[in-house]
């Protein structure tokens, strides 16, 4: 059974129901013959004919002409072409292209930057079992920049997005892509053992995301670069790499956590029974993080340097990087229609043979 949308409905050629003026027309014309037709059977008396009670047949003798005018409505139906009208957007994207490189050096463990809700769950585990599961690093830098990360790649839509992570050596884990999923599945499983080599390569870091985006054609080139110490171990100086993304019209912006001062939460052995169990300790007064190299790389590339010190400032840093690098989408809808007017034509056509068959059998007229 064809279904029609009423509320979408639509005629092609709404002039045609003009023709349904035709109407009035053809019952005046019928009313009128019928009018001046006699009767061809003549009784003998009067009485008699009243005493006939009516056939069917004449009880029945609007029918035909009913079928005809029926008709008529379908065939002026099926000629203005009614039609279902179905909205499609088209979305059209200029989308950014970003890579995130992450900093995945031995530091980035360490457990300064814990909610108070985290440090309170650690401080009723067993430090012992917490450092041989590994699970630390789950509270750790680390751990909230992945977090933080995988939120930002989930309000994203249209970018290709990659990941390379680097600690004495940088190396890409996922190239540019649009698959999200995959994406957010290998960052999960990033660990301190992404990368090899001690130390810490920014420079190489910086330069492995650029050869991703060397190639693109995409109207916005970005790498966000996290870190939380100083160029150690890089091949490429970082204002080096920032000379070249700059020739590339890459824009760069640079994250700096940790804690500046107070303390952090380690591990501690016992060096007599070898126990290992939870300490608080202070925070070195040198700052390990290079706030001045990462400032001008960022400024050079027309890029921002933001300091994390807490998982909400990384939260906000990454909810602004990602309202200052909107993708462009352009919206065009427009309509498609699915034709209606063939069950009209067939019912017209079936009414109309309908007519025929019975105007010449049930109904004839006899002269």
């Amino acid at each position: 059974m064809v279904q029609m949308d009423l509320a979408n409905l639509h005629f092609q050629n709404p002039e045609a129901f003009f023709l349904l003026l035709l109407v009035p027309l053809l019952i005046a014309d019928w009313w009128w013959h019928a009018r001046k037709r006699k009767s061809t059977i003549k009784f003998p008396a009067l009485a008699i004919a009243k005493k006939a009670a009516k056939s069917s047949k004449v009880r029945l003798r609007y029918i035909v002409p009913s079928l005809r005018i029926a008709a008529l409505c379908c065939f002026v139906i099926a000629l203005a072409r009614p039609q279902n009208a179905t909205e499609v957007e088209y979305t059209s994207t200029d989308g950014v292209d970003i890579m995130l490189a992450l900093d995945v050096s031995g530091s980035m463990g360490t457990l300064d930057m814990l909610t108070r809700a985290d440090q309170a769950k650690l401080g009723v585990m067993n430090a012992e079992k917490v450092l041989k599961s590994g699970r630390f690093w789950n509270y750790s830098r680390l751990g909230y920049a992945k977090n933080v990360m995988s939120e930002f790649v989930q309000k994203r839509e249209s970018d290709r997005i990659g990941l390379s992570v680097f600690a004495g050596r940088s190396y890409t884990l996922v190239p540019l892509t649009l698959d999200y999923g995959a994406l957010l599945e290998i960052l999960e499983a990033v660990d301190d053992s992404s990368a090899s080599g001690n130390g810490t390569a920014i420079g190489d870091g910086l330069m492995n995301s650029l050869a991703r985006l060397e190639k693109s054609d995409a109207k916005s080139k970005v790498v966000v670069l996290l870190t939380d110490g100083i160029d150690n171990a890089s091949l490429v100086p970082p204002l080096h790499a920032a000379e070249v993304a700059k020739a590339l019209g890459v824009k760069v912006y640079t994250v700096g956590v940790g804690k500046k001062s107070g303390t952090f939460l380690a591990f501690q052995q016992n060096p007599w029974t070898g126990e290992i169990s939870w300490a608080e300790m202070p925070i070195p007064a040198e700052n390990s993080l290079d706030e001045k190299t990462l400032s001008q790389i960022a400024s050079s590339t027309g890029g921002r340097f933001y300091r994390a010190e807490s998982k909400d400032d990384l939260e906000k840093i990454y909810s602004e990087i990602d309202e200052l690098e909107k993708t462009e989408i352009q919206t065009i809808a427009y309509a498609r229609y699915q034709e209606k007017f063939y069950p009209w034509l067939l019912v017209g056509a079936l009414l109309i043979l309908l007519e025929l068959v019975l105007a010449n059998t049930r109904f004839v007229r006899i002269p």
